[in-house]
């Protein structure tokens, strides 16, 4: 019997060694989960591998099936055979054609570190769209005949019937618009996506949606219906009364392909036999909000059967340049509900409501109310002293909805093509008021008004939190400040006359944005739109995407987002094609630096070191003692440098040498200009220290000149920044690079004005535009620029992963991870997470018992380098790890 034993245990362990590796999971195609609508001519592929000590991947092999509408076992057309390569993200399928609005499976395995070949994966799917504007000919622009353009515009309601003559195996909708539309088929809403099909300069790029909607269709008369809103293409935008950036009248593109079960197909697309008429929106806009009159619901207007005789002809529109593209960012849905608490009445007759944070989207209201009665929505971001809504920020932007009921009864309503910034509401028109004293009543009013979380739809991939509840709530606000204004485009603001794509603010801030979601396909999107908004010689304007009128360009540390942003999306995912699709234009900016320039130095222009606070008495924002020429120099070094790293990581040899010679040219310039015998540099402000010291743009023998200098600086305002956007933005990450550490934590635990958690104290659950927009003792700011949600100066939250966490990334997409937390600032313990392209990276580190305790989780088919705080190394594979070193020392 022992020796039964002794052989099952041998048989036990062959089996377990010889085994199936875990299959891979999490498979993505352009970056996401089986997507319907891809453009791209060569799909990439990323897997996750299955969690274990060492586990790592030496090969895979990848296979294709198309997929036919009445065949769902699918038709192999492409297999890769193995492939001997680690690579688990963006692999592409050389030599694979995918066809247009074609649906495909694909699975895969891969061999891990022992050789062992892993179970296949389940099958995963992406639908290809379009591919081109060919695929269009026949789908024509329609919009409502002409209308009085001199005011808002009432949405326009566009129809169609048309006849199902047998079973669908699959139906397909692709709908753009210029402007914005909601579409419906036989009574029910496609999606759930919200502003489609987003914002892009229309003139060039337009991009379209693609739905599965075969479940809404139906053998007979079938109907399909949309409603078209003037948002960014016609609305009121970039700026106060500003109408009409793109054209006038919103329209819709469209086209329904229908395949049977018998394998035939059908289409249906817009023509000029749709019919159109307005309805119960009378208005709605960005700015001002959404006036809705129930009165004006048309029952049954997207059905068939609907009796549509006294509806207008749709009017066919001009074909214009622009290309159509399948949506490359995630749509904004919402995303998460929050509940009110009742203040009570203002002195203006309002009840107001707080939800406790600020937030971006819109309400949806289920009220009761009477025959007539009109509800006036008001929003804002803050209260006066008084209790009433403070709106003064919001310059000329009304922020306000109102409903007309029709009927007795509760509404069901939420607006359709606005969105608002706000923590606070103001009702007026309520005409039971019983609710304010009794407490049965208030919390029954309360279950019917919810804030609906409007942004884009890109995935959490990061958290932080730490024994420090004000650091915690700093990253919150880093958090919410980043879902405001990721929407469609990454905005400045979301609440006032402008919320524009205002570059500057996106370059700062990108590398932490890329800790708390997965922004590439957000970014890729956009940096589209940086390359429709360059001009011919280069320049790129401050705002993207461009007003069609708008000159304004080339402005230092702005402009220069097409080449940072790439770089930065490069080094946190590992996206090379980011750097292919976006080098040309990198390229011409830095060219356009070069001829601009005098003998290396940029022109003493832009917007410096905006908000910056360097002088007494608080002047201009563009006035500080920071040299504009400065800022732009140290940017031209900085760009130059990332175009050779790009040059050379694509494989273009020559650039890179003459772009590495750039670099030095452009550093000697800046040096010879700015940097003075005694170490001192032009300004004398923090910024420029923190510029040449963050850039490499200073000789090794004044580097400690630099160092003492920018502490003395910051020592001498007892210890406080003092700078603005551009220096707030690299501050900590250079001072942890020079080894002040120290110095970093005490400016970040700072409570007092001008720092991260001064605004917390006067009540901040965003990140706002200044220091001090609010103070308990003042009151507000100026309110020409007093933005409660902005995220500029949360570009602090990268180093708060990065140093206080621990995580960062030394080989482009984590493929290689440092874990390298620093205890500091009376904080006992921390816990950074983050899905890498890879899997989850983690590290959570505790001081407790006169131990510092690690512990640490690195994803499959990566790396490490473990630096505790002792300096003790460590170089591990991926998988669990524990650490523990004494730490007599108080944190």
């Amino acid at each position: 019997m022992k020796h039964l034993v002794f052989i099952l245990s041998l048989f036990w362990a062959w089996t377990f060694s010889h085994a199936d590796a875990a299959a891979p999971y999490h498979l993505l195609v352009e970056n996401k989960a089986n997507p319907l609508g891809i453009d791209v001519s060569e799909p990439r592929f990323s897997w996750w591998l299955a969690s274990g000590q060492g586990s790592a991947q030496t090969a895979y092999e990848l296979k294709i099936s198309e997929i036919a509408p009445t065949d769902q076992s699918g038709k192999p057309v492409w297999e890769s055979k193995k492939v001997n390569a680690a690579q688990s993200v963006d692999a592409t399928a050389r030599g694979f054609s995918p066809r247009p609005a074609t649906r495909y499976a694909w699975q895969v395995r891969y061999w891990d570190q022992n050789g062992q070949a892993s179970a296949w994966s389940e099958r995963a799917y992406f639908e290809t769209g379009l591919m081109g504007n060919d695929a269009w000919k026949e789908a024509k622009w329609i919009a409502h005949p002409e209308r009085d353009y001199s005011k808002s515009l009432a949405p326009a309601y566009l129809r169609k019937e048309f006849t199902v003559s047998k079973p669908i195996a699959r139906a397909r909708l692709y709908v753009t618009a210029r402007g914005l539309f909601q579409a419906w088929i036989n009574g029910t809403q496609v999606g759930n996506d919200y502003f489609t099909p987003g914002w892009t300069d229309y003139r060039k790029t337009n991009q379209y949606l693609v739905y599965d909607v075969t479940p809404l269709l139906k053998t007979g008369d079938n109907a399909i219906g949309t409603i078209l809103g003037e948002g960014w293409y016609a609305g009121y935008m970039f700026f106060q009364n500003a109408r009409h950036a793109y054209g006038k009248e919103p329209a819709l593109k469209l086209r329904l392909d229908l395949t049977y079960d018998d394998g035939s197909t059908d289409r249906i697309y817009s023509d000029e036999h749709w019919k159109v008429s307005t309805g119960p929106i009378l208005d709605s806009d960005f700015y001002n909000g959404e006036n809705y009159d129930a009165n004006r619901e048309i029952d049954g207007w997207n059905k068939a059967g609907y009796a549509a005789g006294q509806w207008k002809n749709v009017q066919v529109c001009p074909e214009g340049g622009e290309t159509l593209i399948a949506k490359v960012s995630q749509p904004v849905r919402a995303v998460e509900t929050l509940y009110p608490a009742l203040l009570g009445k203002a002195s203006n007759g309002e009840l107001v409501l707080d939800f406790g944070q600020n937030m971006v989207g819109i309400l949806r209201l289920t009220l009761p109310g009477k025959q007539g009665q009109k509800l006036t929505i008001r929003y804002a971001e803050m209260l006066n002293e008084d209790g009433t809504l403070y709106t003064a920020n919001l310059r000329s932007a009304k922020s306000t909805d109102s409903y007309i009921f029709a009927k007795d009864g509760n509404m069901d309503w939420s607006p359709t093509f606005t969105f608002h910034g706000f923590r606070y509401i103001g009702i007026s028109g309520i005409q039971d008021e019983s609710l304010l004293n009794n407490a049965q009543a208030r919390s029954d009013f309360i279950k019917h008004i919810q804030g609906l979380v409007l942004h884009n739809d890109m995935p959490r991939t990061g958290k932080f939190f730490c024994s420090d509840p004000l650091v915690n709530r700093l990253q919150s606000n880093i958090v919410w400040g980043q879902r405001g204004n990721f929407l469609e485009v990454p905005t400045d603001c979301p609440q006032r006359d402008e919320r524009l794509g205002w570059t500057g603010d996106a370059q700062i801030f990108a590398r932490t944005a890329t800790f708390n979601y997965d922004v590439r396909a957000f970014f890729e999107k956009w940096m589209k739109d940086v390359r429709d908004a360059q001009f011919p010689d280069g320049a790129v304007t401050h705002i993207v995407p461009a007003k069609p009128d708008w000159h304004d360009r080339g402005a230092a540390a702005w402009a220069d987002a097409v080449t940072v942003v790439p770089w930065v999306i490069y080094q946190q995912y590992g996206d090379r094609r980011i750097l292919e699709e976006n080098y040309d234009a990198m390229k011409a900016w830095v060219e356009y630096m070069k001829t601009t320039a005098n003998e290396g130095i940029r022109p003493e222009e832009g917007f410096g070191d905006w908000l910056a606070l360097d002088r007494p008495g608080n002047p201009a924002p563009h006035e500080t003692d920071t040299p504009k020429a400065l800022v732009g120099t140290a940017y031209f070094a900085h760009c130059a440098d990332i175009l050779a790293r790009s040059a050379a990581i694509l494989g273009k040899n020559s650039d890179a040498e003459k772009y590495r010679e750039l670099h030095r040219f452009v550093r000697n310039a800046f040096i010879r200009k700015f940097v003075h015998e005694d170490g001192s540099i032009s300004g004398n402000t923090q910024t420029v220290y923190l510029l040449a010291l963050a850039f490499d743009l200073l000789p090794e023998n004044k580097r400690p000149q630099a160092i003492d200098r920018l502490v003395a600086d910051i020592r001498a305002r007892d210890w406080h920044l003092s700078t603005g956007f551009v220096g707030t933005g690299i501050m900590m990450p250079t001072l942890d690079a020079i080894g002040k550490q120290d110095v970093a934590f005490t400016l970040l635990k700072q409570e007092t004005y001008p720092g991260w958690l001064y605004s917390i104290h006067q009540g901040a659950t965003t990140m706002w535009e200044r220091w001090n927009s609010y103070t308990k003792d003042k009151g507000f700011g100026d309110v020409g620029m007093n933005s409660f949600n902005h995220y500029a100066y949360g570009a602090v939250g990268e180093w708060i992963y990065a140093r206080i966490g621990g995580l960062t990334s030394v080989e482009p997409g984590f493929k290689k991870s440092l874990i390298q937390p620093v205890p500091g600032g009376g904080i006992t313990f921390a816990q950074a997470e983050l899905d890498t392209p890879y899997g989850q990276l983690l590290s959570h580190w505790e001081i407790t018992n006169g131990k510092f305790k690690l512990h640490t989780v690195i994803p499959p088919n990566t790396t490490a380098d473990i630096v505790l705080p002792d300096g003790s190394k460590k170089a591990v594979l991926s998988g669990k790890y524990d650490f523990e070193i004494d730490w007599p020392q108080q944190p």
